[in-house]
């Protein structure tokens, strides 16, 4: 009997054994599984390779990737100004096509690629990074014809609508839409105002200065939350009297910056405020000769004004630092800045004549001219202001050299 339970316990410990064994024969099997692999190699289809001319909203497409264990594979695709400075701007896309809901910028050489990836993170680049060149800005499109005897106005964008404060049609107007146009207040407070300044602050609308009657200068200051009614925070700003000055909103403060007393007599100095009420000089003597209606936006943290045919720029509204001498925009006045698609464009104004070309400059130092001649016509004393995905060029004068005018009638946006 005790050979029976020796055996018994014999063949156990043999079962206990080959158990064992068996575990850590799976866990050493466990432990040598096959790597996870990456997607396999696949290559980019469209937009092509040196493509011109580009959508804004292109459609790219490229090859699958086959994930050898039979993973789901989705993709990221891969944009940048550069092969070395590719970023993600759409992950996890299931299929081979994505059409990005966001514009691609104007007139830019861009690069582009997809990474293909599996559940667990494996990843395969496309074989290929291709470029392409997007469109230019369009040469202008007629929204709207038969604003009459409308130039020396100013245009901002307030409560997501385009408003019209003055000029010669007089008014106080807006639009939601840029071509359907409803009239706010026919008769406002500060009268046929023309050759101004107005822009946004404290959410407001502001009406600085310029001229009424054609010829009696004002150094008074408007606001309005509703464009009906009107408040004067000022009669007599601390400024002299002045039009064609130049106004932004910068380092949370509103600035007046140069204009003119007479057809002969300009200003250089620089003035701001808190509140619109009270006016202090950054400078009286800036360290430039400013022109009659020059034009100043602000970019990339600093105000950014284009004089005649020079480029200067300021942080603090005294220093005025020259930034470019171009030849090639003549002794340019009278024309419109605006900042659209992360450049500075100017547009028309006048240079020895009546000009209609567009220029822009991704960093206010070198500029590229983007329409030689625009649909509409030579004009100064327009307006340009960007709203809504489009720069909108309302109004303006033909001015000629026997200093006959001929008003502009129209409202045009570029895109």
């Amino acid at each position: 009997m005790f050979n029976c339970k020796a055996k018994i316990m014999k063949n156990n410990l043999i079962l206990y054994l080959t158990v064992l064994s068996i575990l850590l024969s799976c866990s050493k099997d466990d432990s040598n599984d096959t790597p996870n692999q990456n997607p396999s190699i696949f290559d980019l289809v469209a937009i092509n390779n040196g493509t011109t001319n580009v959508a804004l909203n292109p459609t790219f497409i490229w090859e699958p990737a086959i994930d050898p264990e039979g993973f789901n594979v989705t993709y990221d695709l891969l944009i940048g100004t550069s092969e070395n400075d590719l970023q993600p701007i759409a992950s996890n896309i299931n299929g081979t096509t994505f059409t990005p809901s966001e514009r691609l910028p104007l007139s830019e050489n861009l690069f582009w690629s997809i990474k293909a990836k599996d559940n667990l993170g494996a990843e395969t680049q496309a074989s290929s990074v291709f470029n392409f060149t997007t469109r230019n800005l369009t040469n202008g499109t007629l929204g709207l014809n038969g604003f009459t005897l409308l130039n020396e106005h100013t245009t901002v964008v307030f409560q997501d609508k385009l408003w019209i404060l003055g000029g010669e049609g007089n008014g106080v107007r807006n639009s939601s839409d840029g071509v359907n146009w409803t009239v706010i207040n026919a008769t406002p407070p500060f009268g046929n105002r023309k050759n101004h300044s107005s822009l946004i602050f404290d959410n407001k609308m502001w009406v600085i200065a310029g001229k009424t009657n054609n010829t009696n200068n004002k150094n008074d200051v408007w606001f309005s939350s509703d464009g009906v009614t009107w408040t004067q925070a000022t009669p007599a700003a601390s400024f002299s009297i002045r039009q064609g000055h130049s106004s932004v909103v910068f380092d949370n403060k509103m600035w007046v910056i140069g204009g003119h007393l007479n057809a002969s007599q300009s200003l250089n100095d620089v003035w701001f405020s808190t509140d619109g009420i009270t006016w202090l000089p950054a400078t009286n003597n800036a360290n430039i000769a400013l022109k009659q209606e020059h034009a100043t936006v602000v970019f990339n943290n600093k105000m950014y004004m284009v004089n005649g045919n020079e480029v200067r720029t300021s942080t603090n509204g005294a220093t005025w630092q020259l930034e470019a001498t171009l030849t090639n925009f003549g002794n340019r006045s009278r024309h419109q800045l605006v900042v659209y698609d992360n450049k500075i464009w100017l547009i028309a104004g006048f240079a020895t004549i009546d000009r209609n070309d567009v220029w822009f400059s991704k960093d206010g130092i070198n500029w590229t001219r983007n329409v030689e001649s625009a649909n509409f016509n030579d004009r100064s004393d327009h307006t340009a202001t960007a709203f809504k995905d489009k720069i909108w060029v309302i109004g303006g004068l033909k001015l000629f050299a026997s200093s006959s005018e001929e008003p502009n009638n129209g409202i045009w946006f570029l895109d």
